[in-house]
């Protein structure tokens, strides 16, 4: 293993003043073990008519995007994961297909392949319909690094569903980007689900190039122990009447660390459209900390923004009412979490997934 610094990764589009410390991070002495190829079987069947599935290291299809299009969480794990990595697949449907069965690739690092770089392309042909599952796991004692890149591009009338979905152990190093194009009346939704690592840093970036482009980006995430959770995502409008909403939900326990930046970008020729954030942080230890940015953005003068963030404690009053009808304290919580997280966990469509979820987000506040 080498230790790597990676500096001023995750930048907020506009900096706001240095002395908050939240324009960007800079991570040190982060383990990152030499990547070797990817030894387990990762790609999941094509059965699916319609829609083929090949690895991305023998199928490099990635789009030729040009210079107005940012991505990553920082230039050294975006060229990292786009031209070292050793496992990753690339998604494409044919026009006009529907597919209600989810395509699910499962990642898991062990001893033999403590590395996972993944690198996937996503590709809605014009008026298809698909969901796209990614997981993330990881064994217990060894101390795993992902950094992953997943592109999305959405024709015209397409409409794409990516869910990741990463419980890697509380030793482990977990960077992950995505990055999506939507075209004319398509839309993207994009769920994350991020409950492990010891560093969480994502980001997520959405262009409605398209009028009538629709996309939602929706986070929940839980933080114990002395975990640092970073997230930056940035939604930009630039076609007309497009409609772009963030949604995120967290849970802070213990000593964990969060900070998200979240940005609502209207350009000029982005009129009448429509762009929500909204960010809620429930704080389960006094010792937790959570920073937010909203931030909205605005070269048109015919748009609609909003954006809320808070943070705050489990209303004492109601944790008592569930405590009196039997429940102990940690299965009180675990009912508020939970409630919390319904509407993102509502958007994953495999069941046997929630409940591997719900039994995760059980075992970390059991050892709170």
């Amino acid at each position: 293993m080498q230790q790597s610094i990676f500096e001023n990764i995750n930048k907020i589009p506009v900096r706001t003043y240095k002395w908050l410390q939240v324009n960007d991070i800079t991570l040190k002495n982060i383990e990152v073990p030499e990547i070797k190829p990817y030894k387990k079987d990762y790609l999941p069947s094509s059965s699916n008519l319609g829609v083929t599935v090949q690895s991305s290291l023998n199928n490099i299809k990635f789009l030729n995007y040009n210079k107005d299009f940012e991505y990553g969480v920082g230039d050294e794990l975006t060229k990292m994961s786009e031209l070292s990595s050793n496992c990753g697949m690339v998604v494409q449907s044919v026009n006009g297909i529907q597919l209600t069965e989810p395509i699910v690739a499962e990642f898991t690092a062990d001893k033999d392949n403590e590395a996972i770089v993944d690198s996937n392309l996503i590709i809605a042909e014009e008026n298809s319909s698909f969901t796209v599952v990614l997981q993330y796991k990881s064994e217990k004692d060894i101390e795993a690094f992902h950094n992953g890149m997943t592109k999305i591009y959405a024709k015209a009338g397409s409409r794409v569903n990516v869910i990741k979905i990463q419980t890697l152990n509380n030793e482990s190093n977990h960077f992950d980007a995505s990055f999506a194009i939507v075209e004319g009346n398509a839309e993207v939704n994009i769920v994350s689900i991020e409950l492990g690592a010891k560093n969480s840093i994502t980001s997520s970036h959405t262009y409605l190039v398209g009028d009538n482009a629709a996309a939602h980006a929706d986070t929940m995430y839980l933080g114990s122990g002395k975990r640092y959770i970073d997230m930056n995502y940035v939604m930009s409008h630039r076609g007309r009447r497009s409609r772009g909403n963030i949604l995120t939900k967290g849970v802070l326990l213990d000593q964990c660390e969060k900070i998200f930046r979240g940005t609502i970008d209207f350009q000029k020729g982005a009129v009448r459209s429509k762009g929500r954030e909204e960010e809620y942080c429930m704080l389960l230890s006094p010792k937790a900390k959570s920073d937010a940015v909203p931030l909205l953005l605005c070269e048109e003068d015919d748009v609609e923004g909003e954006h809320a963030a808070s943070a705050g404690r489990i209303d004492e009053s109601q944790l008592f009412y569930l405590m009196s009808r039997g429940f102990d304290e940690k299965e009180a919580k675990r009912i508020f979490i939970e409630a919390s997280f319904a509407p993102i966990l509502d958007k994953i469509p495999i069941d046997s997934l929630r409940d591997n979820i719900k039994s995760d987000i059980k075992g970390r506040i059991e050892n709170e």
